[in-house]
């Protein structure tokens, strides 16, 4: 086969192409993020006893490991292949890994269910019901997620951006009805969530001949899993690392302390909800972007380019809401969370540095650096752990928001320290052939994306 060299696109067309793509992008993430954000930051906040919205929470970030587990297996997987090894058989791509997700899903609900035994046992019944009804819902809301990474895959957030206003709408309608029914509670918002889900990602999927369900050979199945796996033995244990500084307080705070604790950590962390969305979806398209503008004069001005737009954000959005941090909480809260304003301060510089470290963990990843990435969780994760609980224990829930702050501030700093060997070597590095695009695509680890935040 004849190896044909990819010229490096002209900054301005690069630029074009990743604005309008990154705006379609913003808006699916921003579409679901405020779908999700009425019902877990302002709903059940705002309408749930305290008790019961910890509850949610931490059955919440149980989910969210779950969710972690799923997108290492298949989504992000899904990303580098259908792009390139799968593309010529998509479809039946797309259905093999629909399989893998009933079987991914089905065990993950099967765990959340012996949870939610475990706390019932325990006479813990609050958060038994909000395991169990994760275990019945979760799987619902994961097919969706991978009905939308498959837009991504085509390069098509536009369609993922469509079906968002699906599922709004669909979440509005229902969440209205269970209002004026008065029977809002975790397991119906979390019922309203699973039939939008199945509805908005079966649409996704049996429209646009996205999904193949027959002729998948026995072939086709070991050969998704092979290499899957080959890419998953190396992300997987990465986004878990990732995953611990977002949710570990989350199971330290009812554990050491109270469900009520774990909620006002939450209803805090709830109003940069946005913010971090929008991140997690620019950084889904900033990544393509670094790999092909290796060994470039375009480089260094993109990844200026990118600090400035993911960060730039985040502090504006940050000051914004720390001035009229009062107001803004008792808006959405009541009185119930009014005492716990001062800490969106705190936890606004949490948003701000985990932009930093989105742009940093791109640019090592399309420099195939996962070393760099993984030791840079693991300074993280360990850093979350320790300073979390001697934190806890001398200065309590203030002490927890700034190790969380900490702890991604550690984490910023590893993969800046990693990065600067990369823009030592940049100009020794060759401008990528398309195949060397594709293989640089299956080597390296996951784009920042679901769940950590979804």
């Amino acid at each position: 086969m004849q190896v044909t060299t990819e010229q490096p696109r002209p900054s301005g067309a690069a630029a074009g192409t990743f604005i309008r793509k990154g705006f379609w992008a913003v808006l699916d993430q921003g579409l679901f993020s405020i779908a999700n954000y009425m019902v877990v930051s302002l709903l059940l906040a705002r309408w749930l006893s305290q008790r019961d919205y910890g509850a949610f929470v931490t059955a919440f970030s149980a989910f969210l490991l779950l969710g972690v587990i799923h997108t290492a297996l298949l989504t992000e997987p899904l990303l580098v292949f259908a792009p390139g090894r799968y593309r010529e058989n998509l479809q039946k791509y797309l259905g093999t890994l629909l399989r893998g997700h009933i079987v991914v899903s089905g065990l993950g609900s099967l765990l959340l269910a012996l949870c939610a035994l475990v706390f019932l046992f325990m006479k813990q019944n609050v958060l038994a019901w909000a395991f169990f009804c994760f275990a019945l819902t979760g799987h619902f809301t994961l097919f969706l997620w991978l009905m939308r990474r498959a837009c991504y895959a085509r390069m098509n957030p536009r369609r993922a951006a469509f079906a968002g206003i699906g599922y709004l709408v669909l979440m509005v309608a229902g969440l209205v009805a269970m209002h004026m029914l008065n029977a809002i509670s975790i397991g119906s918002a979390l019922a309203v969530m699973a039939v939008s889900s199945l509805i908005v990602g079966l649409c996704l999927a049996l429209t646009g001949d996205t999904l193949h369900f027959r002729g998948i050979t026995g072939a086709l199945i070991r050969d998704v899993i092979v290499e899957h796996w080959h890419y998953t033995k190396w992300c997987l244990p990465t986004a878990l690392l990732i995953y611990v500084p977002g949710n570990f307080f989350y199971f330290l705070l009812p554990a050491m302390a109270n469900l009520e604790q774990c909620a006002a950590l939450k209803a805090m962390s709830n109003p940069f909800l946005p913010v971090g969305q929008a991140n997690t979806a620019l950084c889904l398209l900033l990544l393509p972007v670094f790999v092909r503008a290796r060994g470039t004069h375009d480089s260094k001005k993109i990844h200026r380019m990118s600090l400035l737009v993911l960060a730039g954000g985040p502090i504006i959005y940050w000051l914004l809401i720390g001035v009229f941090n009062h107001p803004i909480i008792h808006l959405m809260y009541d009185d119930k969370y009014d005492k716990y304003s001062y800490l969106v301060w705190i936890l606004g510089l949490q948003q701000v540095i985990s932009a930093f470290c989105g742009v940093y963990s791109s640019l090592l990843r399309a420099h195939q650096k996962l070393a760099a990435v993984f030791w840079a969780g693991v300074v993280s994760a360990v850093s979350a752990v320790v300073l979390g609980v001697i934190m806890f224990r001398l200065w309590g829930l203030t002490g927890v928001c700034w190790s969380v702050v900490i702890s991604y501030g550690l984490h910023h700093l590893t993969l800046w320290l990693f990065s600067r060997e990369v823009h030592s070597n940049e100009a020794a590095i060759k401008p990528l052939s398309s195949l060397e695009v594709a293989a640089d695509h299956k080597s390296q680890g996951p784009a920042l994306g679901e769940p950590a935040a979804a």
